[in-house]
């Protein structure tokens, strides 16, 4: 259950986040923006990472134990997230705030941090340094996913800063382990 401190944190942050919200989830109304940013959504729900790993492995040798350390990271992820989400549970916006609708179905009841943009920059981070033609290919990808997370309207900016922050650390301890 909440704890009254974060029910009363998180009201007055969504209060103050309601009107951007409002407006990004808005621009989901115009056809192609909301084709574009559900197929950024889609890529960043897990099977595309599983698949870019696995292309990482198989085509890259000089990568060393890349896959590896984005797998570690990626399941550290997971754990650190439904431990906050678990402990926050904040309500998406589509679920707070009449004007923002879903567009497309989310894939929990929490919206505490964003865990496509904690995977997307941890993953982005990690591979920047050890493949920056590959990391550069995915900054606009991991980009247009933390958009996409807001336009549709299942998250707050500041669950996707949040989630941003720690994304960087994961990235920075994980980032140490791999070797070529």
């Amino acid at each position: 259950m909440q704890t009254s401190g974060w029910t009363q944190f998180f009201h007055h942050l969504d209060r103050v986040e309601r009107p951007l919200c409002t407006l990004a989830n808005a621009l989901a109304e115009i056809p192609s923006v909301h084709r574009t940013f559900e197929f950024f959504s889609k890529l960043g729900d897990g099977p595309a990472w599983v698949i870019l790993f696995v292309i990482i492995g198989l085509t890259t040798p000089d990568a060393g134990n890349l896959p590896a350390v984005l797998i570690g990271a990626c399941a550290f992820n997971l754990g650190l997230y439904k431990l906050i989400k678990g402990q926050t549970l904040r309500n998406r916006p589509c679920t707070t705030w009449e004007a923002i609708n879903p567009k497309t179905p989310p894939l929990d009841h929490y919206s505490f941090p964003s865990g496509h943009t904690l995977h997307a920059v941890t993953i982005t981070l990690i591979v920047l340094p050890v493949l920056p033609l590959l990391g550069l290919l995915l900054v606009p990808v991991t980009l247009m996913i933390m958009l996409s997370r807001i336009i549709l309207g299942l998250h707050y900016p500041s669950d996707v800063l949040i989630a941003t922050a720690i994304g960087w650390f994961v990235a920075s301890a994980a980032g140490s382990l791999v070797a070529l």
